[in-house]
């Protein structure tokens, strides 16, 4: 069925990660290292939110679990700074006690030696201060199903990221660079969070499974989105359904005056990315062509993705102003915006399994239930998604705000004085 609502009704489910939608008042870099410290890499935009501490019968209650064995062992999987990676998982209830949100951390990306020094030394390279519980709710977390209609009652889980490069890197042998020790092994990382939430958390059972992260969380997404849905498949015997949902992580692989290419090339190339720390397909391809690097972007990534993906992306992100496009004027952000529209068009929208909403509100993440596509904001155009798939919705699957930049409207509803809808 369908609600109809006023502007002031569909700002009201927003959820208050939603509120800040331009801009929040301080980024998990700024937050751990300072604002305007560069050393440490780039600043994806990831906002900061602080840890909540909360009785375990709270209904959004979360334990942590460190994985020190997989750290001490073989696999090697540790932060940058040798600490055990971590999660925190909410039980799921009721009719969510087997399905699954999983969300990837964000927090930008140490571009070179000097910056994962930097990076090691706050809990964006490291777990040492990490707490053993947390608190999951709101936006993609919440427990109330006007927020979150699909996953309100599901299993969620926080992935801390604690290795700079997206769980990309493969680099067998620590790297010491002044003294500091440091250790590349995102990839490991993943592998080992993988095993844990299905052989110690009972994922293994799993119905439904929903992949996301945003930010450097949201290109984690595109890069490993089916490295998860195989193992979940496998450990499932295909019994779950799996989707992926990256939030702001469709970066463009330009060069521009902030050269974001140049940088994640070295991102590559230090961390030792390869086609085990990356999309498999994605990265045969490119071999072909000489430039796997390729593959450390979304962009390219995106073309190679067999696992139903329905991102979150801003044709307008703001992060991407500043640290992509390297100018914020209205010329050169809608020459951007035509130019991620036609790449979503072209590389990943060609295979018909995947949805997308793309919104126009100057925004990067936080914009969860803010603009309003075709009558849905994004949490019911998820479950709509989800629940019929691409080819059974009038606009098979591609919400598309598709309005001129600046739009201000656009990040509170659908950028008109249109009715919204959204169903419940």
């Amino acid at each position: 069925m369908y609600r109809r609502l006023s502007f002031t009704a569909a700002i009201a489910l927003a959820s208050p990660v939603a509120a800040r939608a331009n801009a929040c008042k301080e980024t998990l870099v700024e937050h751990e290292y300072g604002k305007g410290n560069a050393v440490v890499g780039i600043d994806d935009g990831y906002c900061y939110t602080p840890k909540v501490k909360v009785a375990k019968d709270d209904p959004t209650f979360a334990q942590g679990y460190f994985l020190k064995e997989a750290a001490e062992g073989p696999e090697n999987a540790k932060c940058l700074d040798g600490t055990p990676a971590l999660y925190y998982h909410r039980k799921g209830t009721g009719s969510g006690a087997n399905k699954w949100f999983l969300h990837q951390q964000g927090g930008g990306w140490c571009y070179d030696l000097n910056g994962c020094v930097g990076r090691s030394k706050g809990s964006l390279g490291s777990t040492k201060a990490d707490k053993p519980t947390s608190s999951l709710n709101g936006g993609y977390f919440s427990t109330d199903p006007n927020q979150n209609p699909l996953m309100y009652n599901w299993n969620a889980v926080e992935l801390r990221y604690c290795d700079g490069a997206s769980l990309s890197g493969d680099k067998e042998t620590p790297t010491v660079v002044g003294g500091t020790t440091l250790h590349f092994r995102g990839r490991a990382i993943l592998d080992a969070e993988i095993k844990s939430l299905l052989n110690d958390r009972g994922m293994d059972k799993a119905t439904d499974v929903v992949v996301s992260g945003c930010s450097a969380g949201g290109l984690a997404t595109f890069l490993h989105c089916d490295h998860w849905a195989a193992a979940i498949a496998n450990a499932t015997k295909s019994a779950a359904k799996v989707v992926c949902m990256p939030d702001s992580g469709f970066f463009l692989d330009e060069d521009r005056a902030p050269t974001y290419g140049s940088k994640m090339r070295n991102v590559y190339n230090f961390q030792q990315s390869s086609a085990a720390g990356l999309n498999e397909a994605c990265v045969a391809a490119h071999k072909s062509t000489g430039d796997p690097e390729k593959c450390i972007f979304a962009q390219w990534t995106s073309a190679h993705i067999k696992t139903p993906t329905f991102p979150l992306q801003s044709v307008y992100d703001s992060w991407q102003t500043g640290n992509v496009m390297g100018n914020g004027d209205a010329k050169t952000q809608n020459e951007f915006g035509k130019n991620v529209t036609s790449l979503v068009h072209q590389l990943f929208l060609t295979q018909p399994q995947h949805g997308i909403f793309l919104d126009s509100c100057h925004h990067h993440c936080g914009a969860w239930n803010g603009p309003v596509i075709d009558g849905f904001n994004s949490s019911f155009a998820l479950q709509e998604w989800y629940n019929k798939g691409s080819a059974a919705l009038p606009n098979k699957g591609l919400f598309d705000q598709n309005k001129v930049f600046p739009c201000d409207a656009c990040c509170k509803g659908p950028g008109t004085t249109e009715t919204a809808y959204v169903t419940v």
